[in-house]
């Protein structure tokens, strides 16, 4: 995946929406219906949104292993210091994880 297709998807999902629930995407042993439904119920959208604008971005990216570039990504962007910061941080975290 290249950086435009990373671009691309983060807008999709949002990038605060990419920081705020990482940890729940990232975490493939959690199917992406499970997902989908615990981040409809916090965004109070409906699971079809969720899933289709959501979950399979934001997997879509992950599983390119691109997370580490999205996360630089989002901490570059016109976002809240709090997201921006906090993308840095699990940028840093995943630095040599094999993520991009």
């Amino acid at each position: 995946m290249d950086e435009a297709n990373v671009e691309k998807n983060l807008g999709m999902v949002g990038k605060k929406n990419f920081v705020t629930f990482y940890e729940q995407l990232a975490d493939l042993s959690q199917t992406d219906q499970v997902v989908a439904e615990a981040i409809a119920a916090k965004l109070g959208c409906t699971y079809k949104n969720a899933l289709d604008l959501r979950v399979d971005p934001s997997r879509r990216i992950i599983r390119a292993g691109q997370s580490r570039a999205a996360m630089l990504n989002v901490s570059r962007s016109r976002v809240s210091n709090h997201i921006k910061q906090l993308a840095g941080e699990i940028a840093k975290s995943l630095e040599g994880a094999g993520n991009s």
